[in-house]
């Protein structure tokens, strides 16, 4: 058979890509063929998404969330950049800051280099974040300026926010000549109880007697930033994605689109699926969750689509999914499994390709 691989992520042990490898090698000993098609809904692993398309690597050296220099990634090809922005303001490339001496400045670097190669569309995946910036950092690395008290300008890190006075857009690189699309599941809004602060702020080292203080600074931004941004809205869906990156994202005309839907269409996977027998998809935990844009729903509507059968491996299955898919298989089976199957993803992967695709 010829067998179509398109999973998520197995977070905490596998990336997309590793977990594509694995199934496409254990179905190939058993006499089928595998296409791999990794996919993501536009969190971490963006880039393994589009690691078989032949998309160009491009590596620069940008500002990384503490403003240190760090290497990041994109991929282009044909007019079109795949940016990952944790690959500037990633939780990984934290070391012991504070989150008020974080910055989303180097997005707009990346960004700004990629529009330099002659990109027309850029597509960024937001998730990852260590920031919590409103975008503020990446509006400034464009160009963007802001100033305090006596006309003198502001920093470019998250502190400075609450200093700033007024902030203009007269230097701002011009982005009227390119697309720029959010690959995101988030429709968090930027403030209130649902925003950026209370819900992601905590996993990025936000106490919980700090939520105030950053809540604060991204108001007072999101009220000096109404000034030059007429249309601005805190309260949009997806304002709050990476720290409210998304909302200074949609300020510049960004437009949100659903991150599985997106790189879905991307890497071809439907033409890749109407020419398979099966498909198989897969992520580190299914439940009900999944059914809301996850990867595995995407993926299982299109094979449905084209009367494919859709196999579910994932590692933990903890709900009753079989209405949705052909056939869903867990690789922990009870709880105390978990463990095991963490520190050995890989060979219980294999074991349960082999026992379901080898009858």
């Amino acid at each position: 058979m010829k067998i179509v691989i398109a999973p998520d992520s197995y977070k905490g042990t596998l990336d997309q890509r590793e977990v594509a490898a694995v199934m496409k090698a254990s179905l190939e000993r058993l006499g089928h063929t595998g296409i791999m098609k990794p996919m993501s809904d536009g969190g971490d692993g963006l880039l393994q998404s589009f690691s078989n398309e032949g998309y160009a690597q491009i590596t620069v050296n940008i500002t990384g969330p503490e403003g240190e220099t760090v290497e990041g990634v994109y991929y282009f090809k044909d007019g079109t950049a795949v940016i990952e922005t944790a690959e500037a303001c990633g939780l990984h490339l934290i070391t012991s800051s504070n989150p008020q001496d974080r910055t989303t400045f180097g997005v707009g670097e990346m960004i700004m280099h990629a529009m330099d190669q002659g990109a027309d569309h850029i597509i960024l995946g937001l998730g990852g974040s260590a920031t919590n910036d409103g975008g503020y950092g990446m509006f400034m690395a464009l160009g963007g300026r802001a100033t305090g008290v006596d006309g003198l300008p502001c920093g470019i890190f998250n502190r400075d926010i609450s200093k700033i006075t007024s902030i203009d857009t007269d230097s701002l690189r011009k982005l009227d000549s390119i697309t720029l699309t959010i690959a995101s599941d988030v429709s968090n809004p930027l403030l209130g109880q649902r925003g950026a602060v209370p819900v992601f702020g905590p996993q990025k080292g936000i106490a919980p007697e700090e939520v105030e203080l950053f809540e604060k600074m991204l108001r007072h931004l999101s009220e000096k930033a109404l000034k030059v941004f007429p249309k601005s809205d805190p309260d949009a869906p997806g304002a709050g994605a990476a720290g409210g990156l998304g909302w200074m994202l949609m300020n510049l005309g960004a437009r949100m689109k659903p991150g599985g839907d997106l790189v879905a269409e991307k890497i071809h996977l439907e033409a890749a699926i109407m020419e398979a027998d099966a498909v198989i998809t897969g992520e580190g935990k299914s439940d009900g969750q999944t059914l809301h844009g996850k990867v595995p729903s995407v993926v299982a509507k299109l094979a449905m689509k084209h009367e494919k059968p859709c196999y579910l491996i994932s590692g933990q299955v903890t709900e009753d999914l079989s209405d949705h898919f052909t056939a869903a298989f867990a690789l922990a089976e009870t709880e105390d499994d978990i463990q095991q199957v963490m520190e050995d993803t890989s060979s219980y992967l294999e074991k349960k390709i082999k026992e379901i695709f080898s009858k």
